[in-house]
């Protein structure tokens, strides 16, 4: 949670509740001036890679504040500096007071238009530069119009400038107003206001007000251009048959298997939650990281089944991204509010905690309590029209692979935070789970076991170990996530060997490709995985 973070790094003294309210924003952006980031209060790559960094932040020192009062001092005389020069070049019409309100701001947006610059209002060092020659800076009408980006001092995105951006209503010369939603639901411009784009799901909006882009950075748009990649496609296989070959690991299915619809049902992994019960008959496990420095599961159900999984648990926002190109449904408890609509616009149906599919049982406190019958969540799933495909794509290039390419290795660490790690370990048969929990005061190397609805117990195992080191960010709602979608490292163990190579997607519709530094296809054997989507700041420790 950013607000525990925020306040271990001594940012946040207000009540941890969850919300990002003015006070948490306020925290953030202080945060972001003290480490040299935009202080804009939006939680960017950047911001996400230095809160993470907690070797190198800085952090909030009381015993600043006599050189913090010195610095707000100087940057005051400087900004009387730059106020001074924005006068003589007719743009600011206010007082040389040294306060960087909204008419400085907008003088400084309507120079750096003029200049060519990125315009954010911040009185960068390019833009102070750019200051230093006055009018000389000025770009021709022409050249401005033609160009169609320019680099931001403040940003390594690329901004758009006037020739994409509709600035009809744009007019620092007419009075300011607070942008308001009239009655027809419309925005009313603010004429001082230099327009913005903003983003979020591949789409992009202009905002024309103050009031209009806080609304949007509040339903969690964005003014960083998401990253985008092209959509690669199916991967390729050997000795693979759609509808008799298991897509999510490989292996031929049972001739009466009930492989009607995939199903990716939350698993709890909360020291209250252990031994947890699903993992064992799951067809695979995807393992993510959540807030707290924890981790839950994905336990993947197609043809397989049990009528005792649990403890279930919230959705987080990595979750649908590997269940879309399975056409998969997911299966959580609920979900921080607005991260349900977010998952359905993905193209992933979510069943929530209903009856009969669900239900409680009596050994266990709430909320570690909730489990679910994945025959009953199937039958559910048809029945609402949830079915995308008769025979989902293979998520894994499953074949046969070229064992002199691959390491001898029959143990790995995996470790997604400070708080967790995981250990997996070949007996000479399968792979063992063992790890280490902060939570539970444990040493590393604790067994982590299942248990069935008779009681029955014994070690987490599969088949395969698929690590893949995805690009860590928080989501807007403040919730620690990976990327899956882009490229990274991948480590595949099986039968006591290793392969050590990358992954590759380039939307939540592609299934993971496993290549070499060539880009050539590197085969997966079949067989049960546990799939780690390990934050990428962390690197992995073997036994050899």
């Amino acid at each position: 949670m950013l607000q525990i973070v925020l306040k271990n790094y001594g940012y946040y003294q207000s009540k941890v509740d969850g919300q990002f309210g003015p006070a948490s924003k306020l925290a953030l952006k202080n945060f972001q001036t003290e480490n040299g980031l935009i202080s804009d209060g939006i939680i960017g790559k950047n911001t996400c890679n230095t809160l993470l960094d907690k070797k190198n932040v800085i952090m909030k020192n009381s015993n600043k504040v006599f050189l913090d009062t010195q610095k707000i001092q100087k940057s005051s005389e400087e900004l009387k500096i730059s106020q001074q020069k924005l006068k003589d070049l007719d743009l600011y019409k206010g007082s040389i007071d040294g306060i960087n309100g909204t008419n400085t701001k907008n003088a400084i947006k309507e120079f750096q238009r003029k200049a060519g610059l990125s315009v954010d209002g911040v009185l960068g060092p390019n833009t102070l530069a750019a200051l230093e020659k006055g009018s000389e800076s000025y770009i021709p009408i022409d050249e401005l119009d033609s160009s169609t980006t320019v680099n931001s001092e403040s940003s390594s995105n690329t901004i758009s400038t006037s020739s994409a951006l509709d600035l009809r209503n744009y007019n620092p010369s007419k009075p300011c107003i607070d942008g308001y939603v009239d009655s027809n639901d419309i925005w009313v411009t603010d004429p001082c206001f230099y327009p913005v784009f903003v983003y979020r799901f591949g789409n992009t909006a202009q905002v024309n007000s103050e009031n209009e882009l806080n609304a949007y950075l509040g339903d969690r748009w964005s003014l960083e251009k998401e990253k985008t990649y092209n959509t690669i496609g199916p991967v390729p296989t050997i000795n693979y048959v759609n509808g008799i070959h298991s897509p999510v690991n490989g292996l031929q299915m049972p001739s009466n298997a009930n492989n009607l619809i995939v199903l990716g049902i939350k698993n709890d992994n909360n020291v209250n939650a252990r031994p947890q019960s699903g993992p064992q008959d799951a067809d695979a496990v995807f393992e993510v990281l959540v807030e707290g420095g924890m981790t839950r599961f994905i336990n993947v159900f197609y043809e397989s089944d049990t009528n005792y999984h649990g403890p279930i648990r919230s959705a987080r926002p990595t979750d649908p991204t590997v269940l879309r190109p399975l056409g998969g449904v997911l299966v959580a408890s609920g979900a921080t509010g607005g991260l349900i609509p977010e998952i359905i616009d993905i193209g992933v149906p979510v069943i929530t905690d209903r009856r009969p599919e669900f239900f409680r049982i009596s050994t266990r406190r709430a909320p570690h309590n909730l489990y679910a019958d994945t025959y009953k969540l199937k039958q559910l799933a048809i029945s609402k029209g949830y079915k995308k495909v008769d025979n989902p794509q293979p998520l894994f290039p499953w074949g046969t692979p070229n064992y002199s390419l691959w390491s001898t290795n029959s143990y790995i660490k995996l470790k997604f935070s400070s708080q967790t790690s995981t250990m997996w370990t070949w007996n000479g048969n399968t792979y063992l789970r063992n790890y280490y929990d902060a939570y539970r005061g444990s040493s590393s190397g604790v067994p982590h076991s299942w248990i069935n609805s008779s009681g029955n117990t014994a070690q987490i195992n599969v088949d395969t170990i698929i690590a893949l080191f995805c690009e860590p960010y928080i989501h807007p709602l403040q919730l620690p996530s990976v990327k899956t979608v882009g490229e990274g490292r991948a480590i595949i163990m099986h039968n006591g060997k290793m392969l050590d190579a990358y992954w590759k997607r380039g939307s939540n519709l592609d299934p993971f490709h496993i290549v070499d530094q060539n880009g050539n296809t590197m085969y997966i054997p079949p067989g049960k995985p546990w799939i780690s989507l390990v934050p990428s700041n962390f690197i992995p420790s073997f036994d050899n």
